[in-house]
């Protein structure tokens, strides 16, 4: 923890800031794991992560492929399931998750049958 004391100089030309104490209440971590900017990943690494989500790979195995391509990786599950959700979101573009379905069952050519109520908005 540490305190600042700032006053204006005289003039107006600015502020003076004086450190008061300058203790930590923490050591330093050994690693650096869950830091939001080490835990990204690199272009690379996205790219491997859309191919892998493309083929259904499981986000727990596309962490475990990512890491053995890099030892010194510290990306969490957190940032790989962000990832997988951002590509996917991309890819729908803005349709909600049943307009992607009947597009998909049309575009596939599969019989399908849906009754709307447009007085509920309910398909």
């Amino acid at each position: 923890m540490f305190r600042l004391q700032g006053e204006p100089v005289k003039g107006g030309e600015g502020w003076i800031v004086k450190l008061l104490c300058t203790s930590h209440n923490h050591n330093l971590e050994d690693t650096l794991v869950g830091h939001p900017y080490v835990g990204k990943l690199t272009h690379n690494e996205k790219f491997m992560q859309v191919d892998m989500t493309k083929t259904l790979v499981k986000p727990r195995n596309i962490l475990l492929t990512i890491k053995e391509h890099n030892e010194k990786n510290v990306t969490t599950i957190k940032k790989v399931y962000n990832a997988t959700n951002m590509y996917r979101r991309s890819y729908r573009c803005h349709r909600t998750n049943m307009q992607q379905l009947m597009m998909l069952l049309e575009r596939e050519m599969y019989l399908h049958w849906c009754k709307f109520n447009e007085n509920k908005n309910v398909v």
